[in-house]
């Protein structure tokens, strides 16, 4: 990823750390100790949807940016408005088949809040601690075939109860074979 593909351009808001395998990629290798777990509780401890496709943070928001301005939806009012005649959020399809979910931001500058839409073509459906885990493990260097007391330590370090077995197919070896794949 070049500099410009880990923004995505205003007024999107995104969380990239809970949403966008590529960017986590980047996020794992290149993050100082401090950023790295300082960003772990921002991650929250519900289940999410994971962009797994090719396509940049910036290059999705441009392609939602163009949807919204194609239907005339230019301003913050505008975005209000289309998401009023719904239940408050809208969902949008782009040109790789993705789907998002566009919902009011807080933040003035930053009002077109996305992320995946649930079950969508590229994301996959991923539970926090296994994601936190898996980050901690290619954060570590361990692999799903190492010990489990080495997870757990891992584990305890962020404040998660151990598990009991790590499997290599499923949870946490499941998202652990996602972040080392190909984008």
């Amino acid at each position: 990823m070049n500099d410009d593909s880990l923004y995505s351009p205003s007024p999107i808001l995104f969380h990239p750390l809970k949403h966008h395998q590529g960017y986590l990629q980047y996020f794992i290798q290149h993050s100082s100790e401090e950023e790295f777990y300082s960003a772990i509780p921002r991650i929250g401890a519900s289940q999410m949807d994971l962009y797994c496709g090719e396509l940049s943070l910036h290059s999705i928001g441009q392609k939602i940016l163009g949807e919204l301005a194609a239907r005339g939806i230019v301003t913050e009012s505008d975005f209000i408005s289309f998401l009023s005649q719904s239940d408050g959020y809208q969902n949008f399809s782009i040109s790789d088949g993705s789907t998002w979910t566009l919902l009011r931001g807080d933040d003035p500058e930053r009002y077109v809040h996305i992320h995946p839409a649930r079950y969508a073509q590229h994301c996959i459906r991923v539970k926090a601690g296994a994601l936190k885990t898996a980050m901690l493990m290619l954060r570590h260097d361990l692999t799903p075939t190492c010990e489990t007391e080495q997870v757990n330590a891992l584990r305890k370090s962020i404040g998660l109860s151990p598990i009991k077995h790590l499997q290599v197919s499923e949870g946490i070896g499941r998202i652990w074979e996602v972040l080392t794949g190909p984008i």
